[in-house]
């Protein structure tokens, strides 16, 4: 009788393991191999750091000669590091004075001191799962300018520069670089 009981509990966890394992496969699928469903966002109370904002507050008008872009527009293609093929539109936007929102990254070594770190589009990139290297831009503030990690959107503005980030092992950090920026809490 002990044994069939512990090998229910036994079959119980392991399909309990597989439905966790299959259900995150689906939401966090690559787009563009075969057969995956659209990317999506899981959004809702449980998935947002406490505290976060759940929605970008809009952006003041932007400054002059400034082009307001969205990760909407940053993302919205399959980067493959390897391949490193980017639309035009994209290459295009290299060389121009831009103001992006989005989160930072949580990987600072002092949060009351930033000077450099990687924006995100929300915090759901950035807690959940792995961000596409088109889904992350690499900040680096003016400078002897520094800010404080918080969880609010920030605004950048600098001059966007498209093309790989890499670590020192070589493995792909992002797709965009703003260096020189300027950065603003956005309440």
């Amino acid at each position: 009788m002990g044994r069939e009981r512990s090998t229910d509990w036994l079959f119980l966890a392991v399909a309990l393991l597989v439905l966790v394992a299959v259900v995150k496969l689906w939401a966090f699928q690559e787009p563009g191999k075969p057969d995956a469903p659209p990317r999506r966002e899981i959004a809702g109370p449980d998935f947002i750091p406490a505290g976060a904002p759940t929605d970008a507050p809009p952006a003041p008008a932007p400054r002059k000669g400034a082009l307001p872009i969205d990760f909407d527009v940053l993302a919205a293609f399959d980067y493959d590091p390897e391949a490193d093929l980017i639309p035009d539109d994209i290459r295009a936007l290299h060389g121009k004075l831009v103001e992006l929102r989005g989160v930072m990254y949580y990987g600072v070594d002092d949060v009351d001191r930033v000077s450099d770190f990687y924006l995100m589009p929300s915090h759901l990139v950035c807690c959940f799962g792995t961000p596409r290297a088109n889904d992350t831009v690499k900040v680096e503030l003016k400078s002897g300018t520094e800010t404080q990690y918080v969880l609010n959107y920030y605004l950048i503005r600098g001059k966007l520069e498209v093309g790989l980030v890499r670590d020192e092992e070589g493995n792909a950090l992002a797709l965009y670089r703003i260096p020189n920026a300027e950065a603003e809490v956005l309440e």
